[in-house]
């Protein structure tokens, strides 16, 4: 009777769902995080500054995020599959146009809208999708499934810097378009909604609104969290190889300290986020946010490989648990039956940092010649999310 029990809440056909979202954030986020290994030749063909070339990034960030507004409720009414499918043709369509670009307005355009609209049709579809398969696994579950953004931050931007002294940074766009159009399709097959957990309601959930989804106990102080506890998880990604680089390391070098924040990510949400379920995900969350705003201060201190490896472990690791903690926190907090809408308004908020986290480092390095500033102040964003953090757990409580 017990094992019937938890198979209705966590059905084993979940764990395929899992598979299937795991290698599509692989490809998805792994091929755009990537672009820190391409910043040096995009800056060097368009005669751009720092702050320029992270805007092309920002842009396709702000977008997938702040896209989950409308995948997110669509999600909860519409076949997971055809978003996916939608977002997988935008995104390798737009590696395609990118790698054509003959203007930074050109590369802003197909890299921004392209990479933007394939992780905005994707990413929340898939999360939701996972959520509604679980319960009392599903920090774990999460966790597994949003490790794919580590495992392909670990091999594709290593893949990227290897190649791109024979292929250059548009046969680099082309190679990711590739990988796209290979593993996407069938790791989507893999991936649809749970209809319901129970038989006696298989109709969707009537749509849930930004305006009622706010009014939700807790969902403003979440939202909150995100935006703050997010502003700076894009800007090493961004800028860690042109930082590196200011310390006179070479472009392998920089691009391994992305592959070992990947390493560190695979274990933040492969083996950190799963004690979710252990000890509450919201108290996690407030742990490992304080760990990503401690790492901050270590990367300010930061004058060699060494010291910067270390950064790049600890912070893969506290960041990648925190976001395999999102999902789980918002299913907690606000239940499933809306969690792709949920998620997606949730989600505006990392559009919003991402936007504004590397753009604005960018141009305060091209100001002041040095990254201390953004560091600082993602250090303190961090650690004031983690403090809200807290309180959410005081009001879940109540």
């Amino acid at each position: 009777m017990l094992q019937s029990n938890e198979d209705a809440l966590d059905s084993r056909h979940g764990w395929r769902v899992v598979g299937g979202a795991h290698a599509i954030t692989a490809i998805t986020f792994g091929s755009a995080y990537a672009f820190s290994a391409l910043f040096p030749g995009l800056s060097a063909e368009f005669n751009a500054s720092r702050g320029e070339i992270a805007l092309v990034f920002s842009i396709a960030a702000f977008l997938f995020y702040a896209l989950g507004a409308i995948a997110g409720p669509l999600a909860d009414r519409w076949s997971t599959r055809r978003l996916v499918a939608a977002g997988l043709i935008a995104m390798a369509a737009g590696y395609v146009v990118a790698s054509q670009a003959t203007s930074l307005l050109g590369l802003y355009i197909a890299y921004g809208v392209g990479v933007g609209l394939g992780i905005g049709l994707s990413y929340v579809p898939v999360i939701g999708a996972v959520q509604s398969w679980f319960q009392t696994k599903r920090a774990k579950a999460s966790g597994i499934a949003t490790a794919g953004l580590g495992l392909g931050t670990l091999l594709l931007p290593f893949a990227v810097a290897k190649l791109i002294p024979v292929i250059g940074w548009r046969g680099s766009f082309l190679m990711l378009a590739a990988v796209i159009a290979v593993i996407g399709p069938p790791a989507m097959m893999l991936v649809r909604r749970r209809l319901a957990n129970s038989g006696a309601n298989a109709l969707p959930p009537a749509l849930l609104s930004p305006l009622t989804a706010w009014s939700k106990p807790g969902f403003p102080l979440f939202y909150l969290v995100i935006v703050l506890g997010s502003f700076c998880i894009f800007i090493p990604y961004v800028h860690i190889v042109p930082a590196a680089h200011d310390l006179g390391l070479s472009l392998d070098s920089g691009t391994a300290l992305i592959a070992l924040i990947g390493v560190g990510n695979v274990f933040g949400r492969f083996v950190l986020a799963g004690f979710g379920d252990r000890i509450g995900s919201v108290r996690l969350l407030a742990l490992l946010t304080a760990v990503v705003a401690g790492s901050f201060i270590l990367w300010a201190f930061a004058a060699n490989f060494v010291m910067l490896a270390i950064f790049a472990v600890i912070f893969g690791a506290a960041y990648g648990g925190c976001v395999g903690l999102y999902p789980a926190v918002a299913a907690e907090l606000f239940g499933t039956p809306n969690i792709g809408a949920l998620l997606g308004y949730l989600y505006t908020g990392v559009g919003i940092a991402a936007l504004l986290g590397p753009t604005l480092a960018g141009f305060v390095f091209d100001r002041t010649g040095t990254y201390l500033g953004p560091i600082t102040a993602s250090a303190i964003a961090a650690a004031i999310a983690a403090i809200f953090t807290l309180k959410l757990q005081r009001a879940e409580g109540k």
